[in-house]
């Protein structure tokens, strides 16, 4: 009771301490125009810092900070107690107020036991004692609870995190983050890494807060835009847009796959939804199988070998020819531009076009030819007028001869600037005779300047090849989320694009219901494009109760993937209803009004395809319920009732999940891609999760 009397009193009075900053900052911004006239890129940067600061004291107002660490550094006589918080803040004469949870300090926080401690700051190790290592709850600017705690894992401090609705869920992670998610976090810029983590395991939270980390931690040396996150779609996007800025890392760049590729390629492209071939397999049982092999390497030497091949046809059959005068033949540019070194094809024919301007300038044999070729030409022209046209046609070719070797028109011989991606990309298609439904799919889209999104890895290598890469080179880290969606063809080409940046790779294969075009294994990347990467796995599942895990994990145990290690959180039993079909919407009805009476905020009612939901959604709206169908174009959740499918469920999560056809004529036993929809449904659930069948339910659930 002493102690968190004193823990009210301090926040008072760091309260009052930030209103002081605040207010002195605003009178800063004020002043700054006056001052730094003269200098305006100067003015602006100072403008934007101090603005910065003032937004985010306004940010954590209500709760400045999560934790208190005392801790005794060797080299100095006073013990410190040291505050942690989101956003680090100092008052103006530098002195630290707050401490920022990415400040190398802070990790004693998440990863030390009390006693003798160490950590390591840019001045190298600092070694002293904690004595002290507190959690602090605030509410209403009141501290309400205080936890002293030897362990940040200790799972009564966790429960307040882990019993939060959906919506708070991720803005209070950082007072909670475990010892293996810390060790992700805070790993150097340096090295990439590959992340296997277990629904729930904090995937998503963990790549988000590392980005945060890392910019905060090399800001010195890069700018907030030299960090790039990659999302599986514009759920995603929008989700960390709004997470990012709250741990102050809102200008790292955000993309989807396509987008990324609609901003390389630059051209007018479509890309069809992803989830199309997925729909097409659930709702009509059409697999294409030629889509694992347009994501995989051998489509990839397939498309180099036919590049390769075609080199050549940029050169222009004619030759150099100047005034009817083939000054050099195809064969002989050819022969300079094998010799020619460059990183893509534009490259290799601007260094030939130099290399043979040097050649021309400096070559008497071409000016004798050229020469004596225009003075028969002129002595074969009786018309006086365009005689003296050739004279002085044949002064000015040997002037820029000798000048400039003809660099002008040699560069505008051998320009592939208006060369489009998508036409080669039709020429490689319709020379694939021996692969009759990849070419005949394919071809039926691109005449539509459509491409399906399997394509998205050979458009971003064509480019690539022809024109290089000068858009991706000031990246110097990129977060992948969802990983396990992506091909090792794509994976490659991020690789390639962004080659002066490390990656930080996050996913988990049981939830990879892509898989008909994406990795099977991280091993896959790892042994030939990701070598040096450490590989880490997150066994430990965060998300459900044990009771809704442990039900999802008969089934990740059966296809023979990683269990999940619950956190001991308890929420009840497993709700398995059988209804009859004929009351099977009314029973639905009736459970969502029960559980919205019981203060949950998101319910989420999932079918494995689509042709339910509108149904359902009426039955809704006629009970007065208002609810939402989540469909495959929209971009954002912003809570309450929604109805979706099991694939467009991944990367969601809900306090109730109602999976309303867990049938075993539904959801197959002996079908991966089954098992793999209903374990991604299920551990969507963070509360409360709803199994409703009508015969058998699925047989891994009995």
């Amino acid at each position: 009771m002493e102690e968190l009397e004193y823990e009210n009193k301090k926040l008072n009075k760091i309260e009052e301490k930030l209103d002081i900053i605040k207010k002195e900052e605003e009178q800063v911004l004020l002043t700054l125009p006056k001052k730094y006239s003269h200098n305006p890129i100067l003015l602006s940067n100072l403008m934007s810092i101090t603005a910065t600061k003032i937004t985010n004291i306004a940010k954590i107002k209500e709760r400045p900070y999560f934790a208190r660490i005392d801790f005794k550094d060797d080299k100095k006589q006073n013990k410190e107690k040291i505050y942690i918080g989101k956003i680090g803040v100092l008052d103006l004469d530098g002195n630290i107020v707050i401490t920022d949870w990415r400040a190398p300090i802070s990790t004693l926080y998440y990863d030390s036991n009390l006693g003798r401690v160490e950590y390591i700051a840019p001045e190298g190790i600092v070694k002293g004692d904690m004595s002290l290592k507190r959690q602090i709850i605030i509410s209403n600017k009141r501290v309400t609870d205080i936890f002293d705690v030897d362990s940040v894992s200790d799972d009564e401090l966790l429960k307040p995190y882990l019993g939060a609705n959906a919506d708070n869920r991720l803005k209070n992670i950082v007072a909670s983050i475990q010892g293996e998610q810390n060790y992700i976090i805070r790993k150097g810029i340096e090295k990439n890494i590959v992340v296997q983590g277990v629904a729930g395991s904090g995937k998503t939270t963990v790549a988000l807060h590392r980005i945060a980390y890392l910019m905060y931690n090399n800001s010195d040396k890069y700018k907030a835009d030299q960090f790039m996150v990659i999302g599986p779609n514009k759920f995603f996007i929008n989700y960390i847009s709004n997470v990012l800025p709250d741990l102050d890392a809102g200008n790292a760049v955000q993309l989807t796959i396509e987008e990324l590729a609609k901003k390389f390629i630059d051209e007018d492209i479509l890309f069809e939804d992803v989830t199309k071939n997925l729909s097409d397999i659930i709702d009509n049982g059409v697999e294409k199988k030629y889509l694992k092999f347009k994501n995989s390497m051998d489509y990839y030497r397939l498309l180099d070998n036919y590049l390769n091949d075609i080199e050549s046809g940029f050169i222009s059959a004619k030759g150099l020819v100047i005034n009817n005068i083939q000054v050099l033949s195809k064969e002989d540019i050819e022969n300079v531009y094998k010799t020619v070194n460059g990183s893509c094809v534009s490259q290799k024919l601007e260094m030939t076009s130099k290399v043979i301007a040097n050649r021309l300038k400096n070559n008497n044999d071409v000016y004798e030819y050229i020469k004596n070729s225009m003075d028969t030409l002129c002595q074969n022209e009786k018309d006086v007028n365009r005689k003296r046209n050739l004279i002085k046609k044949e002064f000015d070719m040997l002037k820029e001869l000798t000048s400039n070797g003809f660099e002008k028109q040699l560069k505008k011989l051998l320009n592939i600037d208006k060369i489009k991606v998508l036409n080669i990309y039709i020429d490689f298609i319709n020379s694939l005779d021996d692969m009759i439904e990849l070419k005949s799919d394919t071809m039926y889209l691109l005449k539509k300047k459509t491409c399906q999104n399997e394509d998205i890895a050979a458009l971003l290598y064509i480019k690539y090849y022809l024109f290089g890469n000068e858009k991706f080179k000031k990246y110097k880290q990129v977060v992948v989320d969802e990983a396990q969606d992506f091909g090792k063809f794509t994976f490659y080409m991020l690789k390639l694009l962004i080659s002066n940046a490390t990656f930080s790779i996050f996913g988990d294969i049981a939830q990879g219901i892509y898989s008909y075009k994406s990795i099977d294994d991280f091993n896959e990347i790892l042994e030939d494009i990701f070598k040096e990467a450490e590989y880490i796995k997150l066994k430990k599942s965060y998300r459900t109760s044990i009771e809704i895990m442990n039900e999802a994990n008969k089934i990740s145990k059966e296809i023979g993937l990683d269990e999940a290690l619950p956190v001991i959180r308890s929420a009840g039993p497993v709700i398995k209803s059988k209804i009859n079909k004929s009351d099977k919407e009314n029973y639905i009805v009736n459970q969502v009004k029960k559980y919205k009476e019981a203060g949950f905020k998101s319910i989420a009612i999932i079918y494995k395809n689509q042709k339910e939901l509108v149904n359902m959604n009426k039955k809704l709206k006629e009970n007065n319920i208002e609810s939402e169908i989540i469909y495959k174009d929209q971009e954002k959740y912003e809570g309450g009732i929604c109805l979706l499918t099991s694939y467009l469920s991944k990367g969601l999560e809900f306090d109730v999940v109602i999976i309303a056809d867990v049938e075993d004529e539904i959801y197959k036993y002996d079908n991966r891609l089954d098992m793999k929809l209903l374990y991604v449904s299920m551990t969507r659930a963070l509360h409360k999760l709803e199994l409703v069948y009508e015969t058998n339910i699925c047989r891994f659930l009995k």
